[in-house]
């Protein structure tokens, strides 16, 4: 009789082990070949809005606005260097898609006023994926199709990406100049407007330092008599510290309001702008 209930506890055991060895092997087996039946999705590559690009010529571009007509399929870019081109050099842009990337294509310029630029690409597919928007500087005297692969790679200054999946969708209708000049004219004020509330906050900020030094002064001046005269030296040092600490606070409240104001200048003077182009 105890033979028999050991055989039978002997078997269990053994279907036991052997239950939970597949069960492992078909985990493993699913999770291993996982990736032929699920596509991982790559990541996404788009040069974030609104954010300062530092090119290798020492300017900065800024891309403020990346729109995709699906229906036109037709894209506008609009950009803004920290200064105007320089006349000995001029901007050449191409896209390529990331499945061809050596598949470059022409972009039109379809606005050009001082350091903003709009280019429009033509045939953009509804399904892009990624792309890139070169950009290259040469000299004017130079044709961009005649330079070499390495001269091409030693123009480039900077590439803008744009995945499809954080693209602005939209119905891009035709504009005028006016049009795109209201658009930067808008952005600048809006650039402008962060730049002054910057700076209030940074103006409360050292106000509040400069009345926090002033105080740290005065009760450091007033334990003087009661320290020895070695202790008074080492206050005295404490204190001359606190009062060029004060002086920098104030000579940078002096700056902030120097530049607050002819911040608002030019708010007033972009104002002005966009009202005469609408007349």
């Amino acid at each position: 009789m105890q033979t028999g209930k050991r055989k039978t506890l002997t078997r269990d055991w053994s279907r036991l082990y052997l239950g939970t060895g597949m069960f492992f092997l078909i985990g493993f087996l699913f999770f291993g070949f996982s990736s032929l039946f699920f596509a991982e999705e790559q990541p996404i590559n788009a040069t974030p809005i609104g954010e300062e690009q530092r090119l290798t010529n020492g300017q900065t571009v800024t891309l403020l606005d990346w729109s995709h007509d699906t229906r036109r399929k037709q894209m506008r870019v609009r950009l803004q260097f920290d200064q105007p081109q320089d006349y000995a050099t001029r901007l050449v842009t191409r896209v390529a898609y990331k499945e061809r990337p050596t598949d470059e294509q022409r972009v039109q310029v379809v606005y050009h006023q001082d350091e903003h630029y709009v280019f429009e690409i033509e045939d953009v597919p509804h399904d892009f994926d990624q792309l890139a928007l070169r950009l290259y500087v040469i000299e004017p005297q130079q044709s961009f199709e005649k330079l070499s692969a390495t001269k091409r790679e030693e123009a480039l200054v900077e590439s803008l990406y744009m995945d499809q999946r954080r693209v602005l969708r939209t119905s891009l209708s035709i504009q005028q100049a006016d049009d795109y000049a209201q658009l930067f004219l808008a952005d600048e004020h809006v650039q402008s407007q962060k730049q002054v509330k910057k700076m209030k906050r940074e103006q409360m900020a050292h106000a509040s330092l400069i009345q926090q030094i002033e105080q740290d002064i005065e009760t450091k001046q007033a334990t003087l008599p009661d320290l020895t005269l070695d202790e008074q030296v080492e206050r005295e040092d404490e204190i001359f510290n606190l009062k060029q600490d004060k002086e920098d606070a104030l000579l940078r409240q002096t700056e902030l309001k120097k530049q607050l104001t002819q911040e608002e200048k030019r708010q007033d003077q972009l104002r002005i702008k966009a009202r005469e182009l609408k007349w």
